[in-house]
């Protein structure tokens, strides 16, 4: 399957929103502003950024972040949503949006991201990518240990 990944237009906010609804579902969240906040936040003052997965016509994934910064390291990126549909799971998807981020952001040290203890979806997907039981409720991946 051949995958383009490219900036969000306007053209996907209905896409990014029922992302977002299928994430909340996943992980037992009641309320989510996404859908308010989703014009100025996204399209008008860019305070995020929403890279969408295409394959062929259909929209195959999407990740929706920010930067951030820590003190121990410096420059890096907030994952705020990430989203693969299931019938593009288990291709590389995820593994790709994560390269673009860094990509978008190439001054950036690392990528972060929550993860609720009850999505259990995303969970066996960060178990699968290396992440510990332990450490499954976030994770940090820095740049030079991204396998690109």
């Amino acid at each position: 399957m051949d995958f383009n990944i490219r900036k969000a237009v306007e053209i996907d906010k209905d896409f990014i929103v029922y992302a977002n609804k299928e994430i909340d579902e996943e992980s037992y969240i009641e309320k989510s502003i996404l859908k308010e906040n989703i014009e100025k936040d996204l399209f008008q003052n860019e305070r995020c950024v929403c890279l969408i997965v295409d394959a062929g016509e259909k929209r195959a994934g999407m990740a929706l972040f920010s930067k951030v910064y820590w003190a121990d390291r410096g420059e890096g990126v907030y994952i705020s949503q990430i989203y693969v549909q299931p019938e593009f799971r288990r291709q590389g998807v995820m593994k790709r949006l994560l390269k673009a981020i860094f990509e978008y952001f190439p001054e950036t040290h690392f990528v972060t991201c929550l993860v609720s203890r009850k999505n259990e979806k995303m969970l066996c997907c960060m178990n699968k990518m290396g992440f510990d039981d332990e450490n499954m409720a976030s994770f940090a991946i820095n740049r030079e240990d991204f396998p690109f």
